[in-house]
């Protein structure tokens, strides 16, 4: 959410900027000039990426404005209280709580265990899994900075097309002013669009899809350690030391490592 209110402050003091200026907000409103620069960007992206690629940009963007609750505090715990079930019961005790699961990251990850999968075979598998999720989640941070890349020249573009209108309408001297104004809005929709707008919203999703890749390593190494057959308390500790001191004590622990700082941080 935060995302989206970062955008509308900048163009709300822009729009500030302009009133208290003395000049009239309809100066910036120009209809063609919005149809030059936004349907000639989003009509590059589509040529670029696809149009099932720019809907995942759209959804990145909803993503942003209600984000999906981190539930990697739970995670380790329930892997904690998993691997003393198998280490008690044995791994096929686990199906009890595949039922249960809903994460299919998660659920994967316990077939695998209740299948008695090598670890080599599970971190290869989970590897593939993590990277595709990866290269999903980062869709919407390509189409974005693309679109921040197009809409500059696009508005050069819509600028030299207005300004060619004018040329034509030198026989009315009094049409000049207006017409050059309104040719040069299409340049502050480009430049605008692209650094209000796009890369900073490419940024934050790039950043998001970062914070969940991390957390899907610390999934990984939960379930290995699992396959492994660590106590529910080694677990517990390794997987903390990952964690900033916050989430580590929602997961019932302290922090005090760098690296689990640093990740944090990041994320």
């Amino acid at each position: 959410m935060s995302a989206v209110i970062g955008v509308l402050i900048s163009i709300g003091f822009i729009i500030l900027s302009v009133i208290t200026g003395g000049d009239s907000i309809t100066a910036l409103l120009s209809a063609g000039s919005a149809m030059i620069v936004l349907g000639g960007t989003f009509g590059s992206v589509i040529t670029q990426f696809g149009p099932m690629a720019m809907l995942q940009a759209v959804k990145a963007i909803v993503t942003l404005i209600k984000p999906a609750p981190s539930n990697i505090a739970l995670f380790i715990n329930q892997v904690a209280d998993w691997s003393n079930l198998a280490r008690s019961q044995g791994s096929l005790s686990l199906e009890s709580v595949l039922g249960s699961t809903n994460d299919p990251f998660q659920k994967k990850g316990l077939q695998m265990i209740i299948d008695n999968t090598s670890q080599e075979d599970l971190r290869s598998i989970f590897g593939i899994l993590s990277d595709n999720a990866y290269r999903a989640d980062m869709v919407g941070a390509d189409v974005w900075e693309a679109a921040g890349g197009y809409t500059p020249t696009i508005g050069v573009l819509g600028a030299v097309l207005g300004l060619i209108h004018v040329m034509q309408r030198l026989d009315h001297p009094a049409e000049l002013g207006p017409g050059i104004a309104e040719a040069f809005t299409a340049t502050i929709y480009g430049v605008g669009a692209a650094n209000l707008c796009f890369l900073p919203l490419s940024a934050r999703i790039a950043s998001a899809a970062a914070a969940r890749n991390r957390e899907r390593q610390i999934i990984v190494q939960g379930f290995v350690l699992l396959s492994e057959g660590k106590s529910g308390t080694l677990i517990k500790q390794n997987l903390q030391s990952f964690l900033t001191e916050k989430k580590a004590k929602a997961a019932g622990g302290g922090n005090d490592g760098k690296f689990g700082e640093a990740a944090g941080q990041a994320a």
